[in-house]
């Protein structure tokens, strides 16, 4: 018979309202054993996925919390056995003593992620949903949270077992043809096997462009602000981060690291990185930092390149402008419009040089970065796009994809069905491990360790 767990899931405390869940076959009767109603009557007698007012006790059986508590009866809860919640007040005291009650009793502590791994071993969620779980708790944005609740609302699940199907009834057609030969059965087509499998294999194809967009969702879209000393980088990162985390002097060369901050526009996540300015130096330090803003730039998913329109185009600019051709997406922003009556003649110079991503024209000393803003926010995913968030799915998806892709190459090649099905059968066992339903104890206890107790 499983244990009953019992953990706190509210997180940290000091706290308004703690949560404290069990659940397993005796977690009725601990809720009854520690939580006595004002009403009198246990509050597994009572109806059930209602809030009940009571007593919360200590071992010495004083009352240690006045609270509310619900049952959830199996199979119709979370973790798709009998569950209980208990919410009390945020204290450690309180929910230190609850548990000390609960273990006494006959609970046990509820490892990482244990409440989960109920739910995916009942049939209540499958891998991609739990994933999406510890997503979804993760979230650092809007967008990262609605990417989630997608996985977790089935929309990869659902595609991988659509897929997993189609494949899985050309194998169940095949292998009911070679054994049932007096039945009245469709013949086995090759044409038509090759034709579903590479539908089968576009659609896996799909799923994986995914992943990328959902790893842009996931740790947010990297943007690398560059430029020469003073041109306003600074400025620029902190009017984008709407505080002061870069210092900001007429001294040149302030910034010696990259600093990092991640910011949510309309949403979307967007990891801005300020850099030190490009010049050579006979700093040790500064020259250390100049090196990695390069090594930012050669990296980041979009590059602004701030230049100084107050002041001339200075060979410490054009060092700058060279490193454009080698960046992903450059965007120029023509900074301190407020300290220049009118552009520079160099500035429609630089606009034409490359073929930039977007120009903006501003003063970030006065905060005037919406439009920049809005333009970083366009270039997080969509939030109905369908996003690949995990490695193991992405790496499952393009396995299982080659194997569909050797399966086609030989049935062009003239093999046996038998022979070729071979790899789609190995396709099958791939797509069955990205929802759980080929997956074993060993990979279910890797992905339920990173959860958080209590979850």
């Amino acid at each position: 018979m499983a244990s009953t767990i019992a953990a706190c899931s509210s997180g940290s405390m000091p706290c308004a309202i703690a949560i404290v869940r069990m659940s397993g076959p005796e977690a009725f009767a601990v809720l009854d054993g520690v939580f006595k109603p004002t009403s009198g009557k246990p509050v597994s007698q009572r109806q059930s996925r209602h809030m009940h007012y009571g007593r919360l006790l200590a071992k010495d059986g004083l009352t240690i919390d006045l609270c509310l508590a619900a049952c959830f009866p199996a199979p119709n809860s979370y973790t798709g056995e009998d569950l209980v919640e208990v919410y009390c007040h945020g204290s450690q005291a309180v929910v230190a003593a609850m548990l000390d009650h609960c273990f006494a009793l006959g609970a046990v502590p509820a490892p990482p992620g244990e409440f989960t791994k109920r739910a995916f071993l009942s049939g209540r969620l499958d891998l991609t949903e739990a994933e999406a779980v510890a997503d979804l708790i993760h979230s650092q944005s809007e967008l990262g949270a609605k990417a989630a609740v997608a996985q977790l609302e089935g929309s990869v699940g659902s595609r991988v077992k659509a897929i997993r199907e189609n494949v899985l009834a050309l194998l169940s057609h095949f292998y009911a043809v070679c054994d049932y030969t007096d039945e009245d059965l469709d013949p086995f087509e090759y044409e038509k096997a090759i034709t579903v499998l590479e539908e089968s294999r576009g659609a896996l194809d799909t799923l994986h462009e995914g992943f990328r967009r959902g790893r842009l969702v996931r740790d947010g879209v990297s943007v690398a602000i560059i430029g020469k000393p003073n041109a306003g980088k600074s400025s620029l990162f902190n009017a984008l981060a709407g505080s002061q985390r870069a210092i900001v002097t007429d001294e040149a060369g302030t910034t010696r690291d990259v600093l990092e901050e991640v910011i949510s526009v309309s949403g979307a996540p967007i990891r801005i990185l300020d850099t030190a300015g490009l010049r050579e130096s006979d700093s040790k330090a500064e020259r250390m930092g100049v090196e990695r803003a390069r090594m930012a730039a050669m990296t980041a998913h979009a590059v602004i390149c701030v230049l100084d329109l107050s002041g001339q185009l200075t060979p410490e600019d054009r060092e700058v402008l060279e490193l454009i051709p080698l960046c992903e997406m450059p965007v120029l922003v023509l900074n301190k419009t407020d300290l220049c009556a009118a552009l520079p003649s160099w500035a429609e110079e630089v606009t034409a040089m490359h073929p930039w991503n977007a120009v903006f024209q501003l003063s970030a000393q006065s905060g005037q970065v919406e439009e920049l803003a809005q333009w970083l926010s366009g270039l997080a995913p969509k939030p109905q796009e369908v996003l690949i968030t995990s490695a193991r799915q992405a790496h499952l998806l393009q396995s299982a994809s080659d194997a569909l892709s050797s399966a086609i190459d030989s049935a062009r090649e003239g093999m046996t069905a038998d022979a070729f099905l071979m790899d789609a059968e190995r396709a099958v066992n791939l797509l069955g491990q990205i929802t759980g339903e080929t997956a074993d104890a060993d990979l279910a206890h890797e992905i339920f360790g990173r959860f958080c107790v209590g979850k």
